[in-house]
């Protein structure tokens, strides 16, 4: 019998809320049941986004993801010298590790020496001139990973570009600089951060840190740059929105988005927290 669940770990766009970026609304008597189910529960839940720092900080809020790490846990992440209070979120790409009950943000480190020198450097002589031509935005309020939502379909427009079709664009301007760093890209930006800091990496370091194996750990995302990190863990999962992205997650939800979420959590409990 394989180890019962003990942490959920969630994308935000297109998991909690709807896919799309910040023009479409919460769902907010959905996201209202989310936290009612989490709460009834024994589950650690923790984000892993590209968003930033402080809108991590308010989906925690907003599902009261503010559960105290047990003891045996904390007297480990003690002795690391963090000081974790809560079951922390991995934000900005696996740029942080963030535990808004503790108020503590710890900087995950790049495989690449330099890595956080070069990148502004990549931003100012090659990402900046493309923005300036294209009309694509750099997302504000970030302090490692560089996120660009690609350009308005036509001027004006509040449609943009698909980042599927804009993605070949950012990664010809970034040609030559593999080493430097690593690029991903979900429905609404394409992040750029340092080599060696990923979702993927991120996670790597929640589950080190935490002491847990990949069989105590429900993954949930929706979109290709979920895969790495999914497959990282032993139970995968995805709402039906994440079908054609990630074809073989071990469950695909009914519904889309939170509804989707839900309807995995509630399996979850169903099967007395076995996985999915």
């Amino acid at each position: 019998m394989s180890a019962a669940v003990r942490l959920v770990v969630l994308d935000v766009e297109g998991v909690i809320t709807r896919a799309g970026g910040s023009h479409e609304p919460w769902p907010l008597e959905e996201i209202v049941a989310l936290r009612d189910l989490i709460a009834g529960t024994p589950l650690a839940v923790v984000l892993c986004t590209g968003r930033q720092v402080p809108y991590g900080e308010a989906i925690v809020q907003a599902l009261g993801l503010l559960r105290p790490l047990p003891a045996s846990i904390r007297q480990r992440v003690a002795a690391r010298g963090l000081g974790f209070a809560g079951w922390p979120s991995v934000l900005e790409n696996g740029a942080y590790l963030y535990d808004a009950l503790g108020r503590c943000a710890i900087a995950l480190p790049s495989a690449h020496p330099g890595a956080l020198e070069d990148l502004p450097r990549l931003r100012r002589d090659l990402l900046a001139p493309l923005v300036e031509e294209t009309g694509a935005t750099f997302e504000p309020g970030k302090d490692v990973c560089i996120s660009i939502n690609p350009p308005p379909v036509r001027p004006g427009a509040i449609e943009r570009v698909p980042t599927d079709e804009f993605r070949p664009v950012v990664d010809e301007r970034l040609r030559g600089h593999d080493s430097l760093i690593e690029v991903s890209h979900s429905k609404s930006a394409i992040d750029i951060t340092p080599k060696g800091i990923s979702k993927a990496s991120g996670v790597g370091q929640l589950l080190d840190c935490l002491g847990l194996g990949p069989d105590e750990v429900l993954g949930v995302g929706d979109t290709r740059a979920d895969a790495a990190w999914l497959s990282m863990l032993r139970w995968q999962a995805t709402p039906s929105n994440g079908r054609e992205a990630l074809p073989h997650v071990a469950y695909h939800a009914p519904h889309p988005d939170v509804g989707g979420l839900i309807d995995i959590l509630k399996r979850l409990v169903l099967r007395g927290y076995e996985g999915v």
